[in-house]
């Protein structure tokens, strides 16, 4: 079984895919598939604001 890293929140691995960025259903963080084999999240990068540059 998969834990959020945040909350510890049950991750269901059902129909994702390799570098899938999804939100937890518990806490709201952004995760994003680091593995399927196994199974395994890591928290999103944040994209970072260009602020119109």
């Amino acid at each position: 079984m998969t834990e959020c890293p945040e909350c510890a929140a049950r991750v269901d691995h059902h129909d994702k895919i390799l570098g899938e960025v999804f939100p937890c259903r518990d806490c709201g963080t952004e995760l994003e598939v680091a593995a399927t084999e196994p199974f395994s999240v890591q928290p999103a990068p944040r994209e970072a604001e260009d602020w119109g540059e």
